[in-house]
């Protein structure tokens, strides 16, 4: 009788990191994966219910499902609560729960609305509105989250509570001073501006090399970084050759004169934070960014699309939801900047109003040490609000532990 932790897998990703930090906060008694891929440090050896990698097809894995939770609901009795992360965990806790009896508490990381479409909108917005409002607790981890699951997935809202990610802002600091890896200080001593995240469609990052390409224009010593891996980085290359960007991609060390840099998944990402001029976030949608977060505990001015879920709700707390700033907005922790249209665009066509607004005030930030120095600071600052700990005791308090 007791409380287990179920996800997808421990791959590299934000809601990993998330849960593979939590572990070892929480009391439980199994740390469960659906498949067999472990990337993240924790400190037990996870069970698994598949011999499945995370780059199998998200076909086999989704009609994998009953399998999961039929494995699941054999390892569980009525006394227990499992808490899961991410949508198919969800949705075999859920299956699992109706077999075994056990408290199904699931919690979803990102907006469903955004992060599903084509093929995988089809197979799993129908799972997500039918599975999640069986759930005992369903818990988003921002506002925005919470408010798509009930206006879009019919989950009621007596059963939604919002708990946000947690920040661990002391190890951070201390990554962050660690020094940079060889060849990349002549780098920094140009403007960088760094952006954070996996290489994928919520990111908006061709919006960014777009945005870059017209910073160039009043900034032309300037460099962007990409940290992160991800399936769009072959996509984002030929962006940069069709913009006429010089990119460089690993590995080797980096020339101190490309325009843009593919730097991939650093375990310790936080020295070219630290070191960036401006931390630039386009993403399209969001549930609560971890990146974001963590850019500000590391102590870059940000600047982030004022999405429909998390950006304001860290930059701007307090504010009421609703249509973006066709301009910036300075907040007291960082800029709100306009939504992105998501379009993939040749690179002849002239920057849209978005982009246009973007590269003007990036390159009006990158060029204005005093305004950056007061932004820095003011992250550091908001970024202890979502300490770790303070998370781990909600989410105690959530599922009714006491120790």
């Amino acid at each position: 009788m007791g409380l287990k932790l179920l996800i997808n897998s421990l791959y590299r990703g934000g809601a990993e990191k998330q849960f593979a930090a939590l572990a070892g906060r929480l009391p439980h008694d199994a740390l469960i994966l659906l498949e067999d891929e472990v990337s993240q440090p924790v400190a037990e050896r996870p069970v698994t219910l598949s011999s499945h990698k995370a780059s199998a097809s998200s076909v086999l894995k989704t009609a994998a499902i009953p399998l999961y939770a039929g494995r699941l609901a054999a390892m569980t009795g009525p006394g227990d609560t499992v808490l899961s992360f991410m949508e198919r965990a969800n949705i075999v806790n859920v299956l699992g729960a109706a077999r075994s009896g056990h408290r199904a508490v699931i919690c979803e990381r990102t907006s469903p609305s955004g992060e599903f479409s084509g093929l995988r909108g089809a197979l799993m917005r129908p799972l997500i509105r039918r599975y999640y409002p069986r759930a005992s607790l369903v818990v988003a981890n921002s506002e925005g989250a919470g408010r798509d699951l009930a206006e879009n997935f019919a989950v009621p809202k007596e059963k939604l509570r919002v708990v946000h990610n947690g920040c661990d802002t002391a190890a951070i600091a201390r990554q962050a001073a660690a020094p940079l890896p060889e060849g990349w200080a002549g780098v920094f001593e140009r403007p960088v501006i760094v952006t954070g995240g996996r290489l994928t469609a919520a990111k908006g990052h061709w919006h960014l090399l777009r945005i870059f390409g017209e910073f160039k224009k009043s900034v032309p010593g300037g460099a962007l970084l990409f940290l992160g891996e991800g399936e769009l980085e072959s996509y984002l290359l030929a962006v940069c050759s069709a913009l006429g960007l010089k990119a460089f991609r690993g590995p080797g060390l980096p020339p101190p004169d490309a325009d843009v840099y593919f730097a991939g998944y650093r375990p310790n990402p936080y020295p070219f934070i630290a070191r960036a001029r401006l931390f630039a976030f386009t993403s399209l949608w969001e549930g609560f960014p971890n990146a974001l977060l963590e850019a500000m505990a590391a102590g870059a001015p940000v600047l982030a699309a004022d999405c429909e879920s998390g950006p304001r709700e860290i930059l701007a707390p307090g504010s009421a939801p609703g249509p973006a700033s066709a301009s910036p907005v300075e907040t007291d922790f960082g800029i709100l900047m306009p939504r992105l249209s998501g379009r993939r665009l040749p690179a002849g066509v002239p920057p849209e109003p978005a982009e246009a607004a973007w590269a003007a005030k990036m390159a009006e930030m990158a060029l204005a040490p005093a305004a950056l120095r007061i932004y820095a600071r003011a992250g550091l600052r908001r970024a202890a609000d979502f300490e770790l700990s303070a998370s781990a005791a909600r989410w105690r308090d959530l599922l009714g532990l006491t120790t």
